[in-house]
């Protein structure tokens, strides 16, 4: 009776590790959903529920390697929320340095620049001129050290990039928006605003990875993970997905 029962229990265990490596091939990701990193799918008629540029990213990450994922549609400000807690196990992002304490970061797949784009007729040569208008500033989002704190910056804050620019354009509460200028810019391209915009002011340059959660449970992934994102990154298909978005008429 020993050695059936022992071959049993072996097969069982076995099953089981199998099962656990499978399930640890399965990754929690929280997209950002902002035009054009993530967004619902106008093609009706398409399978494809979201596209954009993090889409694009994790389809090529799938392709090249064993590894799925599951994909939520997650508003900015809940991100570092889900990330600090562990309720996903990485997120494509622009990085801060604030949050090492709680995710590890990645391979950078491209460089942003951040800084603000003021109404045109309004003039923004230096950082001071920022002193004498409003600006839009997505709530949550982190877009200079200086910029962020400085409370003689007067700063309308609002739920996305979209809402900033529609308030820009109007005058009326802001007078310019901030935050990645290849994101707002590709926004204004899309909705024809461009003989809207004038001045732009860079405050600096961030890299976009995917900052991968400690507590998240795929956390063990995570050099596997960046070896495949190094990769695309080598190859030039990061490069070319990012421009591919950022760069639509």
């Amino acid at each position: 009776m020993f050695f059936p029962l022992c071959g049993l229990r072996c097969l069982l265990a076995l099953m089981l590790a199998w099962s656990t490596a499978a399930a640890a091939q399965e990754l929690k990701v929280a997209m950002i959903q902002l035009d054009p990193w993530t967004i619902k799918n106008p093609d009706a008629n398409s399978p494809v529920q979201y596209v954009g540029i993090v889409p694009d990213l994790l389809d090529e990450l799938e392709r090249r390697s064993s590894f799925k994922t599951r994909r939520t549609l997650t508003p900015y400000a809940r991100v570092e929320l889900d990330l600090e807690n562990g309720m996903v196990d990485f997120a494509i992002m622009a990085w801060g340095e604030i949050r090492a304490r709680y995710a590890d970061k990645g391979v950078t797949l491209v460089q942003l620049e951040f800084g603000v784009r003021a109404r045109k007729g309004v003039p923004i040569k230096r950082y001071e001129d920022l002193r004498e208008i409003i600006t839009s500033a997505t709530r949550g989002l982190r877009i200079d050290p200086r910029f962020d704190v400085d409370e003689t910056v007067r700063k309308d804050y609002v739920l996305d990039y979209s809402t900033g620019i529609r308030k820009t354009v109007a005058g009326h509460d802001s007078q310019a928006v901030a935050g990645s200028l290849s994101t707002i810019n590709a926004i204004i391209r899309k909705n024809r605003l461009e003989e809207q915009f004038g001045d732009t002011l860079l405050l600096r340059t961030v890299p976009l990875t995917a900052a991968f959660s400690k507590r998240g449970v795929g956390y063990a992934q995570a050099n596997a993970v960046g070896a495949v994102f190094k990769a695309m990154v080598e190859d030039g298909t990061a490069q070319r997905i990012y421009d591919s978005w950022m760069n639509r008429p």
